[in-house]
């Protein structure tokens, strides 16, 4: 079924609220960072390395409210190859043949090689990993790796690393904090940016100019309805991104996660793949073991296929999950491994050393987003994008485990390394004059029901753009936003939770056009009327500006 030709026109308004600058107060500083998550705080760090740039680092929440946080797994590098029989080359192979023929090749051989280096940096500045009781890093398997190459911290590895890097952070005399301070979009002249307008506690905007920007706000896993994404991930960067006229690439491809929690009335708490790793088995509700039907690595498998073969499974059975065994690992290395799951399930009367845990997929990683070169530069003058925001050619159409936090160490500190030197080398941007305002307003409804409206889009998205997909179904789901995109986008609000709900909008339409476009299946997007991965038309990324939905016909 053929996507609409005609796309609403309020997803072209180039700024969320009416303003001034004339009317708002300034701040001025050299790199700007929206985002305090692993690659925004390794931005900010390699930033102020130089002492003469001045950094200015904006949350959307508290400072330690991110993805980075929440990430069990660890970071995946080679750092004692002849302990394991590792190497670099190795890494690179896992992480190519994870990516579905998409990855680019030099994005993967730099992140394998200079992870090494950032890793070793973490471990300098204090970074607390497990060890073996000789005193040597223990090292984790996952699925899709071919050796034991994870570096974690129980199952808080993502808690370590955010501590470690903002710590270091707030002893930077030239980094300043501004935390519960949503950036609303990025300021533009001539097709570069110049700063964003910021909203602060208080409610008031201001315009913070800057020489360079680097966004670092994470993904968009928070559109869906089961998921394991922290409340800040609503694809802000993203939308932003767009509304200035960056180029996004690769926005089809939404991973899920296989093994989450499923309860009733329970977040989607994610079940780390490291316990697979250490011995984990899924079984279906007969107790069978059933992995090795869809792949040699069984439950190691990569995450798309093993949430596939749950989906699979599920359908066969006509249940609604199915259930992880962990009697194969022992009771004190489940103590030790993974304590906060321990604790968590408990909370719920789950007894992980007696019975099996109850999971199904969620989505949880954001594989596209703004398109960047190695460097973090982005096709917009002055903005650059590292992490989950970004797309760098690293995963391709499917993410290796454990390669988001160390893809956050080396390119966050790429983006903050060369937005520094560009910094340094051009003049402070001079205010000018800007008078943001919706593009053709439509009427504004008065009795705008957000959440039902935030709730009805999160569950369109995981019944017709989630794990499995048809065009039918992504034509629906476009025409749904659509409808929604003229009431929404063209009121002018004046509040954190409107301009989320926008940027969701805006970022649900881009995906599912993606999504609707892309007639093949490939990694983690599966097309139920398209099953088979097709090299000859889809060996490509794909890209969508504003440009591209402005064309008569687009």
């Amino acid at each position: 079924m053929p996507e609409p030709s005609n796309h609403p026109q309020h997803l072209l308004r180039r700024y969320l609220v009416s303003f001034r600058v004339s009317k708002i107060p300034h701040r001025f500083t050299d790199v700007l960072i929206i985002g305090s998550g692993v690659a925004g705080l390794s931005a900010a760090l390699a930033a102020s390395d130089d002492p003469g740039i001045e950094v200015l680092l904006v949350a959307k929440d508290a400072l330690e409210e991110t993805a980075t946080i929440y990430a069990q797994g660890g970071v995946a590098a080679v750092i004692d190859p002849e302990a394991t029989g590792d190497s670099l080359s190795s890494h690179v192979k896992d992480t190519l043949s994870a990516s579905d023929g998409l990855a680019d090749e030099e994005a993967v051989q730099l992140t394998a090689t200079e992870g090494v280096v950032e890793v070793q940096r973490l471990l300098e500045m204090g970074a607390n990993f497990d060890r073996e009781p000789s005193g040597k890093i223990h090292l984790t398997l996952e699925g899709g790796h071919s050796h034991p190459r994870i570096l974690h911290r129980g199952d808080t590895s993502g808690r370590e690393v955010e501590r470690v890097l903002l710590d270091a952070v707030l002893e930077r005399p030239n980094i300043t904090i501004l935390a519960h301070t949503f950036a609303v979009d990025l300021v533009t002249r001539s097709g570069e940016v110049m700063g964003a307008v910021l909203l602060r506690p208080d409610s008031e905007l201001e315009c913070a100019w800057a020489r360079r920007v680097v966004l670092a706000t994470g993904g968009a896993g928070r559109l869906y309805r089961e998921t394991t994404n922290p409340k800040v991930t609503t694809g802000d960067g993203i939308a932003m991104a767009f509304r200035a006229g960056a180029a996004l690439q690769d926005l089809e491809f939404m991973q899920f996660h296989p093994t989450t929690l499923y309860l009733a009335g329970a977040d989607r708490f994610l079940i780390t793949e490291a316990v697979r790793g250490e011995g984990g088995v899924l079984r279906d509700g007969a107790g069978n073991t059933f992995m090795h039907r869809f792949h040699p690595l069984g439950d190691l498998a990569p995450r798309d296929v093993v949430s596939r073969g749950i989906v699979t499974v599920m359908r066969e059975r006509r249940e609604n999950k199915v259930w992880l065994d962990l009697s194969a690992i022992a009771p004190e290395k489940i103590r030790a491994r993974f304590p906060r799951i321990l604790e968590i399930l408990r909370g719920f009367g789950i007894d992980i050393l007696k019975e099996p845990i109850p999971v199904r997929p969620s989505a949880h990683y954001s594989i596209g987003g703004v398109k960047t070169d190695l460097e973090g530069r982005t096709t917009v003058p002055g903005l650059f994008a590292a992490g989950e925001v970004s797309s760098t050619g690293l995963h391709g159409a499917n993410r290796l485990a454990s390669n988001s936090l160390l893809e956050g160490l080396v390119f966050g500190h790429r983006a903050g390394r060369r937005a520094a030197a560009e910094a340094r080398g051009c003049a402070a941007p001079e205010p000018f004059s800007v008078e943001g305002s919706p593009t053709s307003p439509g009427p504004k409804a008065p009795a705008l029901d957000l959440n039902d409206l935030t709730v009805s889009l999160k569950s369109l998205l995981w019944l017709k753009v989630g794990l499995e997909r048809n065009g039918p179904e992504l034509s629906s789901a476009l025409k749904q936003i659509a409808s929604w995109v003229p009431y929404v986008l063209g009121s002018d609000f004046h509040e954190v939770p409107s301009w989320t709900l926008q940027n969701m909008l805006v970022t649900a339409y881009l995906l599912t056009i993606s999504a609707l476009r892309r007639e093949e299946s490939r990694g983690v997007h599966f097309r139920t009327d398209f099953p088979r991965r097709d090299d000859a038309r889809w060996h490509k990324h794909q890209t969508v500006t504003r440009d591209d939905l402005r064309r008569p016909g687009a």
